[in-house]
């Protein structure tokens, strides 16, 4: 008979599962009200109240998001030996026992500790060729977690989606708090690339640096939008005449070993940059003097700007480790005395490991984590606490790519979507 595992319910949560069959109609009865939300969904089962294959698509849609904010995205290689649906049908009945590649049978497949992996639902898609072009599989792994000091027994859903025209295949999980050794999420996503790589012919190629330069590009670009609306900052270059005078004067006045043995009394640039350093002191000015007497958390967002950069992690040419943060996330990093002291390594470095952004959105704010840490893969964290929609992931995949797909100053269409 078909039921509602409270194991499924941990991984969507109860409250979510009462909005949904609230907006179909159905109220709880003042005896249903002292049931859990599993008890009340499989007394409407019985009933055959409950269309159970529209129930099904709304448990898989929130299985694939939802609570599954940590997301890898791996760039794809030799396409051509993934296309065949019937060499999909064939490996799954092989490995899982399983060979049809649309299917949704959430509320039966729960993994045990004798079967701990299986997959609950598959949904594909071919070409007008009738080749493979994505295909969404939604893995489910038998868990254990340690809860008020003894051992439990539950289940981790890692949805995984292969684009064959992306050419990326993207894996979410929860980073659920409590679970033992042998059932670390982190260790199982690991596992699935291999699982897919050995047994589905699913091969992935490095980043190398590429993600890092991206997130780089990123870093720039957001700064330079914000920094490109204060009046100020616009308006130093207007000095360059009065600097180059300033420079003259002041080495004028210094005994300096070797200026004489420069032409007009300048420095070498590969000495020391006169002209640099005095930019960023004026910049610093600038900036510091837009930001003197307001609430950044107020006063970055009234500027216009999509996104801030609440943290930022990099090395710079000499290797030396920086990480920067503000000390509320809603505060951009690029705001602080600490950072402008810090801009000309970052733009020297061309790489960035890991950066934090805040993107403007309808209800609050998006936040969001790139990880280019490995050559491997692109972490993206969904840090909000918000219901995580597929909209969301968009939204953050889409940002990447602006920068990704070219330098700082080729980006200019940046997307404007308000999500809710």
């Amino acid at each position: 008979m078909l039921t509602l595992s409270g194991k499924i319910v941990v991984n969507v949560e109860a409250s979510y599962i009462e909005t949904y069959l609230r907006k179909k109609g159905y109220v709880r009865t003042e005896e249903q009200k002292a049931k859990r939300v599993e008890y009340w969904v499989n007394d409407l089962i019985v009933q055959k109240e409950l269309d159970v294959q529209e129930f099904e698509d709304f448990l898989y849609e929130e299985l694939f998001f939802g609570k599954r904010k940590c997301i890898r995205i791996y760039h794809l290689d030799f396409l051509n030996k993934i296309r065949n649906p019937r060499d999909w049908a064939s490996n799954l009945n092989r490995v899982f026992g399983q060979s049809e590649l649309n299917f949704n049978s959430i509320l039966t497949t729960i993994p045990s500790k004798e079967e701990p992996e299986k997959i609950a639902a598959i949904t594909s898609e071919t070409d007008y060729k009738g080749n493979l072009s994505k295909i969404q599989i939604l893995l489910v792994r038998y868990a254990e977690t340690w809860e008020a000091g003894r051992i439990n027994e539950t289940c981790s859903y890692y949805p995984v989606e292969i684009d064959l025209k992306k050419e990326t295949m993207s894996i979410k999980a929860w980073n659920r708090k409590g679970l033992t050794e042998n059932y670390k999420t982190e260790e199982y996503m690991d596992r699935i690339v291999g699982l897919l790589s050995s047994n589905f012919n699913v091969i992935t190629r490095n980043y190398m640096s590429e993600h890092k330069k991206a997130l780089h590009n990123m870093s720039q670009g957001i700064v330079t939008d914000l920094y490109n609306k204060i009046p100020a900052y616009n308006e130093i270059r207007n000095i360059e005449q009065e600097s180059s005078e300033f420079e003259k004067k002041a080495l004028a006045k210094l005994s300096l070993k070797h200026l004489g043995e420069q032409e007009e009394g300048s420095i070498p640039k590969y000495v020391f940059d006169f002209q640099e350093e005095l930019k960023k002191v004026m910049e610093k000015l600038c900036i510091c003097d837009y930001f003197y007497d307001v609430q950044h958390e107020t006063a970055v967002w009234e500027m216009g700007v999509e996104m801030i950069v609440s943290k930022i992690k990099f090395q710079d040419i000499e290797h030396v480790l920086t990480i920067m943060s503000s000390e509320s996330s809603q505060i951009p990093v690029f705001c602080t005395k600490t950072f402008l002291s810090l801009k000309k390594s970052l733009e020297d470095a061309k790489v960035v490991d890991r950066l934090w952004i805040e993107k403007s959105r309808t209800r609050g704010k998006l936040s969001l984590a790139y990880n280019a840490a490995k050559d491997e893969f692109l972490e993206i964290g969904i840090q909000s606490r918000i219901r995580f929609k597929r909209e969301d992931l968009e939204i953050a995949e889409e940002i990447y790519n602006q920068y990704a797909n070219g330098t700082v100053g080729e980006i200019k269409n940046q997307d404007q979507r308000n999500i809710v």
